[in-house]
């Protein structure tokens, strides 16, 4: 039923100059699903790539720091 193509985001850093590069993530889910998004998303005045956006780098932020504190647990150990 999830079909999850392969997402990158690569970042070169030349300086200060940062080269970023996305790609188009497909995810199949019930058509009512993405409807009631799109709804709920935009009646807060806001879209649903935004939304999307900011949810996948809370998301990757979260996982960072959950990795972080797993090794300065190893680290006490």
């Amino acid at each position: 039923m999830q079909q999850v193509h392969k997402c990158e985001k690569v970042n070169e850093r030349k300086g200060k100059e940062v080269n970023t590069k996305t790609v188009r993530l497909s995810i199949e889910i019930p058509e009512n699903i993405r409807e009631n998004f799109r709804d709920a998303v935009e009646n807060n005045g806001k879209s649903m790539k935004d939304v999307l956006r900011v949810y996948m780098q809370k998301y990757i932020w979260k996982q960072s720091e959950l990795q972080r504190n797993r090794q300065k647990r190893r680290q006490n150990i």
